[in-house]
């Protein structure tokens, strides 16, 4: 066994990081070359360079105009109908290092490099959240999971946004737990980059933190929005009011749970969709306001019902946006592992069978055609987390020590 000086450990560590990463971006730059694809960051890029670079207004017709020309004529992609830049302007900002390389390819391959390594940190916030002592080879299986299920890959290949805020989402929870709250607060107004996937989750944490007397997040949260609107301003005084306009504007690339149901049940697929975000709004409005729950394990398991349910309440959204509840999946694994120890195996095989295999399988069946046009992906990963989740509720929330657990342990 290799004993290193710690003297050397560190040049050592960085030489490695540092090859890995080379690494990484050679191998994503090949892809992006011999598959042309990253629909969500070209928009954000290009956006980003219509603002910062030619001064263009990136909500603007001509904006989206120049980004279906330059999608067709220079990288070679087949935007969906509908694709536009429909976040708050500040968003910009955390595409704007990748916006000032004009090579397409090049600025594609360092995001996607980029997200990688989010994306395997978001796995290694997860299991300190649930405060897991996983060991290296199941780790090893979970990063692998995370990052090639179709809800880690698809983010990571079209370069949406998502991956960040997964991993800004997953901070909050760690701030919460360690009682920084205005930390807390700040990093929940960085997640409306993607409002679409936290709009209902900042409403929880907002509530959450007044009923339990700790205002401070819903006070700092404040303030980091109006910094961050104020900050836009100083670009584009007038970006609210574009930004408005544009989420007035009917989009086919995000839908609400009744578009999906209609596009594949005219008849009757209106009410059921009122009828799945009815049941919705009952089980968050009782998990919200009904349950007690004090302690951060309480806050950290509805937080987490919450980001999995969030696309079955009506709002608009999209396959991509999914990522968020992967912690989730993590939490629920651990839970069955520390109170099932022998049958853990089996229910974690069937999950990974479930939500990996399966979910390929339903993208499959109509590969080729627009991700947002598969009704099955809407409701496959939420469902499976879900049921997950309410599985372990019991022992997330209140953490019993009963004979049952005993016995299946010894």
């Amino acid at each position: 066994m290799i004993r290193w000086s710690p003297i050397l450990r560190i040049p050592v560590l960085v030489i490695a990081i540092g090859g890995l990463t080379a690494a990484l971006v050679w191998g994503n730059y090949q892809f992006t070359i011999s598959n042309p694809g990253g629909e969500h960051f070209l928009v954000d890029w290009f956006s980003a360079r219509s603002l910062f670079i030619d001064g263009i207004n990136p909500y603007s017709e001509t904006a989206r105009t120049n980004l279906y020309a330059f999608a067709q004529n220079e990288a070679d992609i087949v935007l969906e109908t509908g694709s536009r830049f429909d976040v708050p302007l500040y968003s910009a900002f955390v595409t704007l290092p990748f916006a000032l390389i004009r090579d397409f390819e090049v600025a594609r391959a360092l995001w996607m490099t980029v997200l990688e390594g989010l994306l395997v940190t978001v796995v290694f916030m997860g299991t300190s959240l649930a405060r897991w002592k996983i060991k290296p080879v199941p780790l090893g299986l979970l990063i692998l999971f995370s990052v090639f299920w179709f809800h880690g890959l698809y983010p990571v290949v079209s370069g949406s946004m998502i991956v960040v805020v997964s991993l800004i989402l997953a901070s909050v929870f760690l701030a919460v737990r360690a009682r920084q709250y205005e930390f807390a607060g700040v990093l929940l107004g960085l997640a409306t980059i993607q409002p679409s996937a936290t709009v209902l989750f900042a409403i929880f944490v907002l509530y959450w933190s007044f009923r339990y007397h700790h205002a401070k997040i819903a006070l700092w949260f404040i303030a980091s929005i109006l910094l961050l609107s104020a900050t836009a301003a100083l670009i584009r005084p007038q970006w609210i009011m574009d930004y408005l306009r544009v989420l007035f504007q009917p989009a086919t690339t995000v839908q609400t749970i009744n578009q999906v149901f209609q596009a594949f049940l005219p008849a009757a697929g209106g009410r059921i969709g009122l009828l799945l975000s009815g049941i919705t709004g009952l089980i968050l409005i009782f998990e919200w306001f009904v349950s007690k729950k004090a302690e951060f394990e309480g806050f950290y398991w509805t937080g987490l019902l919450t980001l999995t349910l969030t696309p079955w309440i009506g709002l608009p959204t999209e396959p991509v946006l999914f990522l968020v509840s992967m912690p989730a999946i993590i939490f629920a694994i651990f839970l069955w592992h520390e109170r099932w120890p022998r049958v853990s195996p089996i229910l974690t095989g069937v999950v990974v069978l479930l939500l990996f295999g399966g979910i390929w399988g339903i993208y499959f069946t109509q590969a080729g055609q627009p991700v947002s046009s598969n009704p099955g992906l809407y409701f496959a990963q939420p469902l499976i987390v879900t049921i997950m989740l309410f599985w372990v509720r019991w022992w997330a929330i209140r953490k019993p020590n009963v004979w049952f657990d005993q016995l299946s342990k010894g």
